[in-house]
């Protein structure tokens, strides 16, 4: 027989879930478990990423549906977005996105998160290895945006997850397969001027009791293993963008506080049930069309580089971005020497 406990709690160690299985309040950074690891450190965006996970203060940032939905205010054309990540552990993930302009003053963008284990050992009671799983987890957007000014716009974005452990085929009657209720996300986002941006953005939201994104997992279909309960930290987040020129050639500056309220009421005062982290990145335009970026995502280091090119296609011109992006998670000792983004556009 599987030990199924071991399982769980392991595989939301790696990651491979995006919420915590836990009848409790959090108190600790670790038990924001596989929603801090695996969804905030693997990003929506390689370009992102590789300038220390920031995004939500750039109109550019793709998908917006994820970083801010009020970017989605300011796009005029057609955008879509594609990033695969490739990261020690056996572990894969990667983000598609398509967004564009509705009206004069309005955006709308579909985003899909996707995080999985390609090896993930199947071990029982006996310590026999079973075989392997490839537990994954997807997690989906929907943004809309309305642009009140020339500097302003506000966004909504609706999420639900989806995550499968991948274990039926070792155990008959266990449920391997979750779908959390859909969180809301509000923001803001302001263009001060040809220099400074600034967003606020309040993420998981719920209509239920506390305003808290909570939900009932049940591992099995005879109740032979315990229901737990998945819970969704709110999220405070506040980005900074400064934009200039340094000796000729565009630099720009990312900043990003976020504070994770991990505990199921409507606010906390406690700095115990509060975690805040911080972010960073600078880039530059070194060359025309190819930019480098450096940044840091609480204590993980990143860099980047980005180059634009055009397609012809008759007349027409489409705007296509090729973007890398190394990866190094100081806490974990974990490498991600592979991280690849592609962006376009359809004018």
């Amino acid at each position: 027989m599987i030990n199924f406990k071991s399982l769980i709690v392991t595989t939301l160690a790696v990651g491979a879930l995006a919420s915590v299985a836990m009848a409790g309040p959090f108190t600790k950074k670790s038990e924001l478990g596989g929603f801090d690891g695996f969804v905030e450190r693997m990003g929506g965006g390689v370009r992102e990423l590789g300038r220390g996970n920031t995004g939500s203060a750039d109109t550019a940032a793709m998908p917006a549906a994820y970083w801010n939905p009020s970017l989605l205010g300011f796009r005029e054309n057609i955008g879509i977005t594609v990033n695969f990540e490739k990261r020690d552990l056996d572990r894969v993930g990667g983000a598609f996105g398509v967004e564009g302009k509705v009206g004069k003053r309005m955006g709308v963008g579909f985003a899909m998160l996707y995080r999985g284990d390609t090896d993930f050992k199947v071990i029982d009671d006996d310590d026999e290895t079973l075989g392997s799983a490839e537990p994954f987890f997807s997690m989906f957007y929907l943004g809309f945006a309305f642009r009140a000014t020339r500097q302003d716009a506000f966004g909504l974005s609706l999420s639900m997850s989806y995550d499968n452990m991948d274990i039926a085929q070792y155990y008959d009657g266990v449920e391997e397969a979750f779908r959390s209720p859909v969180t809301i996300n509000l923001s803001w986002f302001r263009q001060w001027n040809d220099k400074w941006s600034s967003s606020v953005i309040i993420r998981n939201l719920s209509f239920s009791k506390n305003l808290s994104a909570k939900w009932t997992k049940n591992p099995s279909r005879d109740n032979t293993l315990s229901s737990t309960e998945g819970v969704r930290p709110k999220v405070l987040q506040i980005g900074l963008g400064y934009r200039s020129k340094i000796m000729g050639k565009p630099v720009y500056a990312w900043m990003e506080a976020i504070d994770y309220q991990v505990a199921d009421t409507l606010l906390a005062f406690d700095p115990q049930l509060h975690v805040w982290t911080g972010r960073v990145g600078f880039e530059c335009e070194a060359i025309p069309n190819a930019t480098f970026r450096v940044g840091m995502d609480d204590l993980n280091w990143m860099l980047g580089a980005g180059y634009k090119f055009e397609i012809r296609v008759g007349r027409r011109r489409f705007p296509i971005e090729v973007n890398y992006a190394f990866l190094y998670e100081t806490s974990a000792g974990i490498w991600s020497p592979f991280s690849l983004g592609l962006r376009g556009y359809i004018p």
